[in-house]
């Protein structure tokens, strides 16, 4: 997996996948009600992100890209 660089806090390394909202929720919704439910997951498909392991932020460049080598210079 490519490489990439936290712009918030330096991490360095592979980024995480993040799904916004909860899958307990998720669940509810599908047992009470189906159209709640689907609505939910399409919001919570929809929102998925790759984001920072340490602090969560989605701001992830890839390591060899300019802003990146700046950073890494200056650390």
């Amino acid at each position: 997996m490519e490489r990439k660089v936290c712009s918030n806090c330096g991490y360095v390394g592979s980024p995480k996948k993040y799904t916004k909202g909860s899958l307990v929720w998720e669940i509810i919704l599908w047992l009470l009600a189906i159209i709640p439910g689907i609505f939910y997951s399409i919001w919570r498909i929809s929102t998925r992100y790759e984001g920072c392991p340490v602090c969560g932020a989605p701001h992830m460049i890839p390591e060899d890209s300019p802003v990146a080598q700046k950073m890494l210079k200056s650390t």
